[in-house]
């Protein structure tokens, strides 16, 4: 069985203080929808949707990219050979799964609109795209000329 747990592409600190600010987010979401309704900021039924728009479609994102990894999703940078994944969703962004958490984030903030949920949640974006610049530094390295043509054909995100 392969391990899921790879190299941090960036300062292991940084890392995991970054991932563990967005799930605070989602915990955080999850909790004001199901214990604690009266935490939320009143913002009418425009948030709601946007929210509601965004947890689907982030949900979609991390679902279908999950299944196109397979036994190649990892939680860092992979440390045995694996291939460059450019079919199913990676064909229309180079990183749908990170856009799908960002999403799901976004909904989080939008759907709560308080301080301790939109802080955390843009630190949580400003260190995922620290760790896709890290994660784009490592592909150019092992897959070359492979990699250089699927990043000019295939968006970052959208």
């Amino acid at each position: 069985m392969a391990e899921i747990h790879g190299k941090a592409t960036i300062d292991p600190w940084l890392f995991f203080t970054g991932k563990a600010a967005g799930f605070m987010v989602w915990f955080a979401g999850v909790y004001v929808m199901v214990m604690a309704g009266h935490l939320r900021q009143a913002s009418g039924w425009g948030y709601d949707l946007a929210a509601m728009v965004a947890l689907v479609a982030g949900g979609v994102l991390v679902l279908a990219s999950s299944f196109t990894l397979g036994s190649s999703l990892r939680v860092g940078l992979p440390r045995e050979e694996t291939r460059l994944r450019t079919s199913g969703i990676y064909r229309w962004s180079r990183n749908p799964m990170y856009l799908g958490v960002h999403l799901i984030t976004l909904a989080v903030m939008l759907f709560t609109l308080k301080w301790w949920t939109v802080l955390p949640g843009l630190f949580s974006f400003y260190v995922y795209h620290l760790i896709v610049k890290g994660e784009e530094a490592f592909l150019g390295e092992r897959f070359g000329e492979a990699y250089s043509a699927y990043r000019s054909q295939t968006r970052r995100y959208l």
